[in-house]
């Protein structure tokens, strides 16, 4: 059966980049929101393949037109499988002030990551379960970073992604009795239109992550993942997909190497519950060499 999935910030990067895989490599029925109808319309009739993409022009800082939208997804398609929160707003803003502390910088940067990002996932994520909920099945995926684990760049940028790695937690906790899965998926570092790491992934292999939990991670599987972190390194070792390039990223903050690191760091905890452990040096990622890793920005 063809999976309709929702995915939010389709208009460019990682939500474009699932929005086209699920639609042209796993024929899903993809309503894909943002707020360019331009780029949206340009995404749809890029796709090949069996899959489809209805292009939709969302505001997701207006709650009611997303509960509006949400119905009219249900009320068209009487199911929603996927849904996939990768809308996020904060690196442009964060861009611009790399090398500051938070205390320099406007609180617009900080209201950038939290509102377009965590906040609006727990919206659309709201309106979405009770039609998940009614059919016993669904799988909710909020997409993170390392951020919501260690310092990465700014205080609203970490704060964001923690937010959205225990959202998907906590909403775990309350639909697991419901048959809906929810996860948070980390990607590496990226080659996007505003970022560009070297040997970093592109926005196809996080769809082809996205991909993997959708069609070839069995419901025992996910009952597993459910509330959980999992890297889209380790769904590619696991499924066998790889990058446009036919390889699989090997950038320093991308790599397989990378993320085995970075699990056996999630394994040791992290470090505002350990009395043993070191606090980050925000030097090694708020600074100016990495800003020019944002040059789209």
């Amino acid at each position: 059966m063809t999976k309709v999935c929702i995915v939010t910030g389709a208009s460019q990067g990682l939500g474009r980049g699932i929005a086209k895989v699920l639609a042209e490599e796993d024929s899903a029925t993809v309503y894909a929101t943002a707020r360019s109808e331009q780029a949206l319309n340009e995404l749809a009739s890029s796709i090949k393949g069996n899959g489809t993409i209805h292009p939709f022009v969302l505001d997701q800082s207006d709650d009611s037109a997303v509960e509006q939208f949400v119905s009219q997804v249900s009320e068209k398609e009487k199911q929603i499988d996927v849904l996939v929160n990768s809308a996020y707003g904060g690196l442009t803003a964060i861009a611009p002030h790399f090398g500051k502390p938070f205390w320099e910088r406007p609180v617009s940067v900080f209201d950038a990551s939290i509102n377009i990002g965590l906040r609006s996932a727990y919206v659309m994520s709201a309106f979405v379960a009770p039609h998940m909920v009614k059919q016993k099945s669904g799988l909710m995926v909020q997409v993170s970073s390392l951020g919501g684990y260690t310092y990465v760049f700014d205080v609203g940028y970490g704060v964001g992604k923690a937010g959205l790695d225990r959202l998907s937690a906590d909403m775990a906790t309350e639909l697991n009795s419901h048959g809906v899965n929810s996860v948070t998926l980390y990607p590496g570092a990226g080659v996007t239109e505003i970022t560009n790491f070297p040997g970093g992934e592109t926005p196809t292999f996080t769809g082809r992550a996205v991909a993997a939990l959708v069609s070839k991670t069995s419901d025992d599987e996910l009952m597993q993942l459910n509330g959980k972190v999992i890297m889209t390194m380790e769904l590619a070792l696991k499924h066998g997909f790889k990058d446009v390039s036919g390889e699989l990223p090997d950038g320093p903050f991308s790599s397989r190497e990378n993320a085995e690191g970075v699990r056996a760091a999630f394994n040791s905890g992290v470090f505002q519950y350990n009395e043993d452990a070191t606090i980050p040096d925000p030097n090694e990622t708020n600074n100016l060499e990495i800003a020019k890793l944002f040059p789209g920005a």
